[in-house]
């Protein structure tokens, strides 16, 4: 069993980049990076990444994690926001038991900050998971970097969630939840909404190595050993700007194959005469004949005003 120290951690996060009064991003998998000396618990072991991580970013720095807890859909649970617990490993867990963090406001996909800009991140989101407002776009406003720590390296491009949400691609549809927050023992009535897979198609396998490959031969990814994994980081402005070029030769860059789509069933279903209540009196057989200036005035269907 290979064990590492708090030095060991430090000089690795050194390498990569982390310094002073940076917002960090951070995704991991603290078990295949190795035991720690002296750790005698998990709060132990995180403990040593924690103080790691702030001494080197300082008290204007800041650390978000995701603390996504999708089980609430999948077995139709509630969201508390104090106590659901995070399915993204012990670290995420354990910033998310931490007494200064501060957890955003999503039954599915939640965020949890401690730093200088926690509220800034993680406080009056949308109620959306992805897109603006979300903890994502926040990050890309303070100029976030994207840290993974024993996770291998496509992560440190893995906001394809968001940038699929941001470009629109064709695979994915805003799916309304009817788990609303439970904070502070009063529900959270707003309306929330996330980024989902049309789980009809298959778009369940992501390969990010394109994506990763052209953002290291950029200079934009950084690399270091650390115990029997690696630490890896990159510009969260770089890659989202990076992921968008991509998307834009190709908007399934991120799969490992193109979906399924079926003629005639969403998203690819074709004509819309006769469902979408503006051309059914149309007679289609002497188009020339319609209203084209008036087309998409609905017939002057009214939509209020002042």
């Amino acid at each position: 069993m290979k064990f590492i120290n708090k030095e060991d951690i430090i000089k690795s996060l050194i390498e990569v980049g982390v310094n002073k009064g940076q917002t960090i991003y951070i995704q991991s998998d603290l078990s295949t990076i190795g035991m720690i000396e002296g750790a005698k618990s998990k709060e132990d072991f995180c403990k040593v990444y924690f103080d790691s991580i702030f001494e080197l970013i300082g008290k204007d720095g800041t650390i978000v994690v995701p603390t996504y807890s999708t089980q609430v859909a999948r077995f139709d649970i509630d969201f508390i926001w104090e106590e659901t617990p995070s399915l993204m490993g012990i670290f995420s867990e354990y910033i998310r038991c931490h007494p200064d963090s501060l957890r955003s406001i999503h039954p599915l996909k939640s965020f949890c900050a401690i730093g200088k800009k926690k509220e800034a991140i993680c406080a009056n989101n949308s109620s959306n998971d992805y897109g603006w407002n979300s903890p994502f776009h926040r990050m890309f406003q303070h100029k976030a970097k994207l840290l993974t720590l024993g996770l291998e390296s496509g992560y440190v491009v893995a906001i394809v969630h968001h940038l699929e949400a941001f470009y629109g691609v064709p695979y994915i549809y805003n799916k309304l939840l009817k788990w609303s927050p439970i904070v502070n023992g009063k529900i959270d009535e707003r309306v929330f909404f996330s980024s989902v897979r049309y789980l009809t198609l298959n778009v369940d396998e992501y390969d990010l190595t394109t994506f990763v490959k052209h953002v290291r031969k950029l200079g934009g990814v950084k690399s270091s050993k650390l115990g029997m994994s690696s630490v890896h980081m990159s510009d969260f402005e770089q890659v989202f700007f990076e992921g968008i070029q991509l998307l834009n030769k190709n908007p399934y860059v991120f799969l490992k194959k193109a979906p399924d789509f079926k003629y005639g069933e969403i998203p690819f279903d074709g004509p819309t005469y006769k469902v979408d209540n503006i051309a059914e009196d149309k007679d289609i057989t002497n188009m020339n004949n319609m209203n084209w200036e008036g087309y998409y005035l609905l017939g002057k269907k009214s939509i209020g005003g002042d």
